[in-house]
């Protein structure tokens, strides 16, 4: 078993791999298959307590605050059912940004080689391959993170925004003022809601509290999967991922930048604008479970941001990035697997909340003992699809 340490300024560099070429011989043609669908319907903040997760944003501070450490482990493991060749597999993994501080990892290999790949600047990926598999034989790659987790208060209000937004680089409104899977921004649906909704609005700041508010008072919360913005507004119904995504596609059809952000089961918004003295800011917009414009309370593990993210292996942009794995012959049996644990190093030692385990259909669940886990979060079920 291999074991490689990272250090943090490296890991921020780490570029993406290239696709394998289609070969055929006497395994036949590649294949490839998705994993689970992300899943961020199950575990969903419900409740907050004033110190794990706030209640009101703090009187006299303003920045990335409360920092809590945890320590994360994500990975592939294969079983070969028979003679396979140019085995790649893919799992989502966390990357650094403002309010998430990647302190160290290793990557852990048995049998394999494996690799973090930056996909965007706010998406990621552990890269799992093999020359081959026998019948029997097993690989497995890993990464162990080191996190620092952020609370992120700025003390943003509209006096601090321009009213009138200057116009950003064709690849910036590409990636964040078009369209995304499951996210029609330009269908006439949302055009025309998004003008009932903030037409008369001047200012990019009343626009998306507007949309904000309308989500939260006319998108019925329900546990379910993924379907679309268009069918959501249509059946005025949806989950964490919905709600964000109505919001990000009203924001665009009014034109600010927006993308949805992903964390284990759940599902916010952000959205862009530049202040008085012409520095970009993104905004998050919690528009499920937490009623927060401008801040976010709690520490959450951003597993991505952004929801139109190019994969090399694929030709149609991702809006969540699925488990993936390639093979030429035998199918193997595969296993995606994730833990997520806080760290006990507060005063009095107590870890607080938050641990959590990936299980085998994607789903992360409770994985610690604390006593706050279920009151902090609520694990919803919907019957398999």
């Amino acid at each position: 078993m291999a074991q490689q340490t990272v250090a943090r300024r490296d890991m921020l560099f780490l570029g993406a791999a290239g696709m394998a070429g289609v070969l055929t011989n006497g395994y036949g043609r590649l294949r490839d298959e998705c994993g689970p669908t992300p899943d961020v319907r199950s575990l969903i903040p419900v409740v907050g307590d004033g110190k794990w997760v706030w209640t009101e944003p703090p009187d006299n501070q303003t920045g990335y605050l409360e920092p809590r450490r945890y320590r994360a482990s994500i990975g592939i493991e294969l079983r070969g059912t028979g003679p396979a060749t140019q085995i790649r597999a893919t799992t989502t993994v966390p990357v650094e940004l403002p309010e998430q501080r990647v302190d160290e990892f290793d990557i852990e290999v048995r049998g394999c080689q494996a690799s973090v790949r930056r996909l965007a600047p706010e998406a990621g990926q552990l890269l799992l391959t093999a020359a081959g598999l026998a019948r029997g034989q097993s690989v497995m790659a890993a990464a162990h993170f080191s996190l620092t987790l952020y609370k992120a208060y700025q003390g943003f209000s509209k006096e601090r925004f321009s009213a009138t937004q200057q116009q950003q680089p064709p690849a910036f409104r590409g990636q964040y003022l078009g369209d995304s899977p499951g996210i029609q921004t330009r269908d006439r649906s949302v055009r025309k809601l998004a003008d009932e909704v903030a037409g008369q609005l001047e200012h990019p700041w009343d626009k998306a509290k507007a949309f904000h508010s309308w989500v939260w008072q006319n998108i019925q919360p329900r546990v379910q999967y993924y379907t679309n913005v268009v069918t959501a507004l249509r059946d005025r119904i949806g989950d964490c991922e919905e709600r964000a995504a109505i919001f990000v596609a009203l924001c665009r059809a009014s034109g600010i930048p927006a993308r949805l952000v992903w964390v284990p089961n759940h599902n916010w918004a952000e959205f862009y604008l530049q202040d008085q003295d012409g520095q970009g800011q993104w905004l998050p917009s919690h528009t499920s479970a937490y009623p927060w414009f401008g801040w976010t309370g709690a520490h959450e593990m951003v597993l991505q941001k952004g929801d139109r993210v190019r994969v090399p292996e694929k030709r149609q942009r991702q809006r969540l990035l699925a488990d993936w794995m390639q093979w030429q012959g035998k199918k193997p049996q595969v296993r995606y697997f994730a833990e997520l644990r806080p760290l006990a190093d507060t005063p009095d030692g107590d870890p607080g909340p938050g641990a959590r385990s990936k299980d085998a259909k994607g789903q992360w669940l409770v994985a610690g003992g604390h006593a706050l886990d279920r009151v902090l979060r609520d694990g919803g079920r919907v019957a398999p699809r």
